[in-house]
């Protein structure tokens, strides 16, 4: 049978509720709730289950509560003896060992002769060649003993009450003043020094001064007095009243960890900075910049999934283009980088991706991508970066771990740059960092270990996709759509304009259905130009188009066409023809300033003439011989022209009346 270690009438915390045994019969315990009065019946065992999951714990009658209001409220631990520095220690069980030898249970019944014998005898035992205490010693450490319920801690020295005690006769004008001083200066939005705190009391105190006797002047504060003042506040509430409670909470809250994910994909962290890092142009050696990383990176296995590198600050082109690149396999890394020796093996459908509140990761496009996919967007708390943790650790990583060390690094300040010549060392062309990048992520941070996962990355992903491999697309094709940049074209008979590239096929002609011109939707692959998919609103489906000029536009991105557009027109402004053409233009434009000026009146546009007359004016026009041929006979006159005209009209066998209407037309616009 197993032996009741509790008794009746003891009192037991069990869950922060107060029990009295009020009845014990063999092995079965009934309990009264302090809390409803209920009875409630445990087993010895039950309660020793309890107790080792500290569930349970037993409390003295002093400490039972005397409101409802109390009994929730958890007693706090004290310091163990382990808490104290080594001296503190020793000399705490040396006292101890003497009362255990001399009274264990508190009792002293000893003369001061015997009891002198006996100390010395223990001092043999205990410290040999040491010397004994002295009995009013002893005394005082078996009184503390007592009143400690034969506590070891209260026979330990109080070292951290040495030294000299502060003053508190200060008068109680001064203590005012000060506190007035703190509420009014220091703890106020503008945020006020010390310094200009100790001047506002020291002025009020000379003040003050002006109306005491000699004998009663107040001294001047100290910076000491202030600060002894401002300790007795919380650091909370001086936070809080000088720089506002979001402040005070950041550098006062301890963060916990964050949530816990069991496969990977299933949370996805998404964020863009500049890279520390100074790149030049391939062609030229320039300096071009720092480039802009937008990466996503998976909780679970905190391996980086995806990203994308330019020199445009973050917008969502940048988010969508990261967000396929996450999602697609990355194959093309055997014939573009052939000198990463690893694999990455990171893609498949992402169920939540979590970002913050920047203007990129609220576009409606990106909104509506993920709809699509089926992808969930989560938006943190404005200024709170450590709800997405993981990639703001991971850019700090890339910047400080990768490229503080590469030539023509940045560094992240300019105390830590110092004389560094970032420019003069810049090495890397774009494509050159691509490469770069591919390899750190693979071979080095990927098999890095990883303290927050106890693994590395790569090795957690391919245990992760072990045992619940993420989701792929069903049709690459549709991915790509989705995830591409939308726009708004005409369609006509010439097809869809985009960036001075025509795109045309049979669908969609099919969807102009005869109209002229229509608006229409057009989703592209900045990536790759060389076709476009445009929606057919009747049948609600992407119809695809392919560019005019396959050889220049398959597999040209969006930024090497803005590239080659801009130089192509650079280079003609550098040639001579585009300085003739614009003096050609205006040489045209004053020569018919002139016609318009010399030779046609005012009153001739007044009166329209038939069409029958104009097309024959057109033909003689047409037909007059070149003047540099009658140039050496003279001009013309207007009597000669006139009767060219007649002439050239009869040998047309005009009828009589045409030819006399003609002629009276021209002999009124002689007069």
């Amino acid at each position: 049978m197993t032996r009741c270690l509790f008794k009746r009438g003891s009192i037991l915390t069990i869950d922060a509720v107060h029990h009295r045994i009020v009845e014990i019969v063999g092995d079965r315990l009934q309990l009264r709730s302090a809390s409803d009065g209920a009875l409630y019946e445990y087993s010895n065992l039950q309660l020793l289950s309890l107790y080792e999951q500290a569930r349970l714990k037993i409390t003295t009658f002093s400490e039972f509560p005397a409101d409802d209001g109390e009994r929730s409220r958890q007693a706090p631990i004290e310091r163990s003896l382990a808490d104290f520095s080594e001296a503190i220690r020793n000399k705490a069980i040396r006292k101890w060992k003497y009362l255990t030898a001399i009274c264990p249970d508190g009792r002293l019944r000893l003369g001061r002769q015997v009891l002198s014998e006996l100390l010395r005898t223990c001092a043999e035992q205990i410290e040999p060649g040491g010397r004994p205490p002295a009995i009013a010693r002893f005394y005082a450490w078996r009184r503390r003993w007592v009143f400690g319920n034969m506590d070891i801690r209260a026979l330990i020295d109080k070292w951290e009450l040495r030294g000299r005690r502060p003053r508190s006769d200060y008068p109680e004008v001064l203590r005012d003043l000060i506190v007035e001083g703190i509420e009014r200066v220091y703890l106020t939005e503008q945020r006020e020094s010390k310094v200009a705190l100790r001047d506002w009391i020291n002025a009020r105190v000379r003040k003050a001064n002006l109306a005491r006797f000699p004998e009663e002047t107040l001294p001047d504060d100290s910076m000491r007095l202030i600060n002894r003042f401002l300790d007795q506040y919380e650091k909370y509430d001086v936070l809080k009243r000088r720089y506002g409670q979001r402040i005070a909470t950041q550098q006062l809250t301890m963060f916990g960890k964050g949530p816990e994910c069991t496969r990977p994909l299933q949370r996805v962290e998404v964020d863009n900075t500049p890279l520390d890092v100074l790149v030049i142009d391939e062609a030229t050696s320039l300096v071009l910049g720092r480039p802009w990383v937008t990466v996503m990176i998976d909780r679970y296995s905190r391996m980086v999934v995806g990203y994308h590198l330019s020199f445009r600050k973050p917008s969502v082109q940048s988010v969508l283009r990261c967000l396929r690149h996450a999602m697609l396999p990355k194959t093309y890394m055997r014939e573009m980088y052939s000198e990463v020796k690893g694999v990455w093996p990171c893609f498949g459908l992402i169920e939540l991706i979590v970002c913050d509140n920047g203007l990129e990761f609220h576009a409606k496009d990106l909104e509506a991508a993920c709809a699509d996919l089926g992808t969930h967007l989560l938006y943190c708390q404005p200024r709170t970066p450590h709800l997405k943790g993981v990639i703001e650790r991971f850019l700090k990583t890339l910047n400080y771990s990768f490229l503080h060390l590469v030539p023509g690094t940045t560094y992240s300040t300019y105390a830590k740059r110092l004389d560094y010549d970032s420019v003069a060392k810049a090495v890397l062309t774009l494509g050159e960092l691509q490469l770069a990048l591919h390899k750190w992520i693979v071979d080095v941070y990927g098999a890095t270990f990883h303290r927050g996962i106890n693994a590395a990355p790569l090795q957690r992903w391919n245990e992760g996709v072990a045992i619940d491999a993420p989701e792929l697309a069903p049709d690459p094709q549709r991915l790509k759509v989705y995830l591409g940049q939308v726009v708004r074209r005409q369609l006509d008979r010439n097809g869809v304009q985009l960036h001075n590239l025509r795109y045309t096929s049979s669908a969609l002609q099919r969807i102009l259905a005869g109209r002229r011109s229509l608006e229409v939707t057009v989703r592209f692959d900045p990536d790759d130009l060389g076709a476009v998919h445009v929606l057919d609103t009747e049948r609600k489906e992407y119809a695809l188009a392919s560019c005019t000029s396959p050889g220049y536009a398959n597999g040209l991105t969006l930024e090497q066409h803005v590239l080659i557009t801009r130089k192509a027109k650079d280079d003609y402004k550098a040639l001579p023809f585009h300085d003739a053409m614009l003096a050609a233009k205006l040489e045209v434009r004053e020569f018919t300033q002139r016609l318009l000026e010399s030779r046609i009146a005012p009153a001739s546009r007044k009166k329209r003439q038939p069409a029958t007359v104009r097309e024959a004016l057109r033909q003689h026009a047409e037909e007059t011989p070149n003047r540099k041929d009658r140039a050496e006979d003279g001009p013309p006159t207007e009597k000669e022209t006139a009767d060219d005209i007649v002439s050239w009209l009869t040998d047309r066998e005009l009828s009589e009346f045409d030819v006399e209407c003609r002629t009276v037309q021209i002999t009124n616009s002689e007069e």
